[in-house]
Formats: structure tokens, C-alpha cells, sequence
């Protein structure tokens, strides 16, 4: 693991607990606010900021922890299977033909 992958997953939990605490705060505030009666109350603005900023924190401990790309070329999956798996292909087998059977013999049948 790199520097700026563990620096990310550094800055993506410090986020998170800023989060939490912001989170916190907006909780103690409206229990504050319920408690002397101010009816008209805004969210204070530090509390605004301090979720936001830890939002982005978090957000870029996120992107920065992140592994790097896989390459998605098809020669090299096709280069795992054998030759049985490729020509089985679930997905293209098709049911039609078991319909108008199935449909004749239900409506054959006396309930």
C-alpha cells in the first residue's frame, strides 16, 4: 500500500468521525432549540461548515484510497476459459421452443 493510500484512508476516517461530530452538533443544537422554545431558529454556520468540509475530506480520503484501475480487455478473460465454457453461453439459449408444448398440453388438461 502506498502513502497517498493510506494518507487517503486517513483523511476518509477523519472525514467520517467530523461527520459523525457535525452530525452530533446539528443534534445538540435542535435539543437546545426545543428546550428554551425559539420556534424560528436557523442552523448556526459553523456547524454548516464543518459538515461540509468533512464531507469533502471524506470524499477525497475516499478517492485518494482507492486501488487503481484494472485493465478490462477481453483477451484476457477469454484467455481463462476453456473451450467447453465458451460454447456454453447461458444467456443465448432460448425457451420458445417449449412454449407452444407447454400451452397445448395445459389447455388439454381437464381441472
Amino acid at each position: 500500500m502506498s502513502f497517498i493510500q493510506q494518507s487517503g484512508k486517513l483523511l476518509g476516517i477523519l472525514g467520517a468521525l467530523f461527520l459523525a461530530h457535525s452530525a452530533y452538533s446539528v443534534y445538540e443544537h435542535l435539543a437546545y432549540i426545543r428546550a428554551v422554545d425559539e420556534v424560528d431558529s436557523t442552523l448556526p454556520v459553523e456547524i454548516t461548515i464543518e459538515c461540509l468540509v468533512s464531507a469533502l475530506v471524506s470524499l477525497i480520503g475516499v478517492v485518494l484510497s482507492a486501488d487503481a484501475f484494472k485493465p478490462i480487455a477481453a483477451e484476457a478473460e477469454v484467455a481463462k476459459m476453456t473451450i467447453d465454457k465458451m460454447d456454453t453461453r447461458p444467456s443465448f439459449i432460448t425457451f420458445n421452443h417449449r412454449k407452444v408444448e407447454s400451452t397445448q398440453a395445459q389447455q388439454s388438461r381437464k381441472i
